[in-house]
């Protein structure tokens, strides 16, 4: 059930694109199937870093089972990701991770947590 949202004030030429090579991305990363992922973009937002309207980014993602080891990875690969897509170094932005208790997760008409 990963969710990952892309908030940047960048403006991006071609969402579908963009939004599928994230979800791609994100089901490697994460070790999930792609049918598992959901994720978002909001582009051409007013947004400053450090006091500069150059390219940044706020990334949030949402997951069960969200380990050290994982969000690391993911820090290091996304925040790569995000440089070449978005052209925003990766000290020009934040990850945040969210753990989310399976039981506090609906799908399907019930809940992850008991599904799984």
């Amino acid at each position: 059930m990963p969710y990952i949202e892309i908030k940047t004030n960048v403006q991006v030429q071609d969402h579908k694109k963009f939004i599928k090579e994230l979800s791609t991305y994100s089901a490697a990363a994460l070790n999930k199937p792609i049918s598992y992922i959901c994720v978002s973009l909001q582009d051409n937002l007013s947004m400053l870093f450090n006091d500069s309207d150059e390219p940044t980014y706020i990334a949030g993602v949402t997951s069960i089972g969200l380990d050290s080891a994982t969000k690391t990875k993911m820090s290091k690969e996304l925040g790569e990701w995000l440089e070449k897509e978005l052209k925003a170094s990766n000290d020009r932005g934040y990850i945040f991770y969210y753990g989310v208790d399976p039981a506090n997760v609906g799908y399907k008409g019930s809940l992850i947590g008991q599904l799984i």
